[in-house]
């Protein structure tokens, strides 16, 4: 069975990683997930601010387990064994540093950000499947509509 490491931000593009991942087990990979979130340090002035570090950490948490619950109600409802992960950091180091920690086999990973995903893939020790952020479908007839407003002469 393939262990395979989740990263999300809990945008749709993101969730479209699991979703990817679900297909290739509907073609016969057996897999078990780790569903990762990455949170960004606090800034100086919120742990300035913040009457609590534990209020600050806690909220940081929070906000990282909501961002996976679209993630585990999908892998709930396929039935893929799973456990969730929410760390601080920078985010290509995090997901490089826990797939080795966590003994994963397989990154699956959304296109987003090009610096993350680019770092990932040159230091991750594991092979890193790469699900691009589609652009909705474009009909024709808007194409066309689009190059005739750019190529009208101004009037």
């Amino acid at each position: 069975m393939i262990r395979t490491l989740l990263p999300l931000d809990g945008s749709s593009e993101a969730l479209a990683a699991v979703h990817q991942a679900l297909q290739l087990r509907a073609q016969g990979l057996d897999f078990t997930a780790v569903l990762l979130n990455v949170q960004e340090p606090p800034h100086l002035y919120e742990v300035v601010l913040a009457p609590d570090a534990d209020l600050i950490e806690g909220a940081s948490h929070e906000a990282g387990e909501h961002a996976l619950s679209s993630a585990q109600a999908l892998l709930d409802a396929a039935g893929v064994a799973h456990e969730s992960l929410v760390v601080t950091g920078d985010a290509a180091q995090q997901v490089v540093e826990q797939a080795e920690l966590l003994g994963c086999d397989l990154v699956v990973l959304a296109s987003l950000s090009h610096s993350v995903t680019q770092a990932v893939q040159r230091h991750c020790r594991v092979p890193v499947l790469l699900v691009p952020h589609l652009l909705p479908e474009v009909e024709p007839a808007d194409l066309a509509d689009q190059e005739d407003e750019a190529t009208a002469e101004p009037t």
